[in-house]
């Protein structure tokens, strides 16, 4: 991303307006994550003040076999597959 294009995000970004689908773009595909990350930090500062709260998901999944296909999750395993696991005793 040139020198230019980042100072205009910078201003659009600082000024809060409204950033477009190719300045989403731009800035998903910038390699400079410093950069990125301290713009980033700004408008959560200005937006949240000085506060951040984080969440500890501490529930126990018994197992990983899922059928909900969630576009997020990583963890769960369709029925049949053969990396699928269970918690539990074991039937002889």
């Amino acid at each position: 991303m040139d020198v230019g294009l980042k100072r205009e995000l910078e201003e659009k970004v600082r000024a809060g307006e409204r950033l477009t689908r190719e300045d989403g773009i731009a800035l998903y595909e910038s390699d400079d994550l410093a950069w990125l990350g301290g713009l980033a930090h700004e408008v959560r500062t200005r937006l949240n003040g000085d506060v951040v709260h984080f969440n500890v998901n501490r529930h126990l999944n018994m197992t990983n076999v899922c059928t909900a296909s969630c576009a997020y999750c990583s963890f769960q395993r369709k029925p049949g597959r053969r990396t699928r696991t269970r918690c539990g005793s074991r039937r002889r």
